[in-house]
């Protein structure tokens, strides 16, 4: 994703907003996607839609800092945003997807599965999987630069 994509993006007519809930979707579907192919399993058919209307909650502290898009520091979190850093450092890959804090929440539950929860990111004195934190980083920088992810 490059700046001019996202400036493109909002030109079209998408908000900030409905920018970052698409990424959000689409990071999710990419993580859980490449995990069934990786074990051997069909992918996921995606879901019906469901009725309603999306949140649109804007957290008031969102603002363009270390992003293209607005982003909430963990400082300006604010009780309606209950939950978005919990267990979180607030680092920038946790900053990303903070203007729709509900996709913040959501991707981050994943990461933790197929990762490593946040308490044990750091922990190198214990070996919480069967790969070693060493071996579950090389996958992971492999896999991002197959992606050209470049954070």
């Amino acid at each position: 994703m490059t700046k001019a994509f996202y400036t493109t993006a909002l030109k079209s007519g998408i908000s900030d907003g409905e920018y970052v809930e698409t990424i959000g979707v689409i990071a999710t579907v990419i993580a859980i996607d490449g995990f069934t192919r990786a074990i051997g399993l069909p992918e996921f058919e995606l879901p019906d839609p469901e009725p309603g209307e999306p949140s649109r909650h804007r957290p008031i502290g969102a603002k363009i800092d270390r992003a293209w898009v607005p982003t909430v520091a963990p400082e300006d979190a604010t009780d309606a945003e209950a939950g978005l850093y919990d267990g979180l450092p607030g680092v920038n890959i946790h900053r990303a997807l903070s203007l729709v804090p509900e996709e913040t929440i959501s991707f981050f539950n994943l990461d933790a599965v197929h990762y490593l929860p946040p308490a044990q990111v750091r922990d190198f004195g214990t070996e919480h999987r069967n790969l070693s934190h060493v071996q579950i980083e090389f996958l992971a920088a492999r896999i991002s630069a197959l992606n050209q992810c470049f954070y």
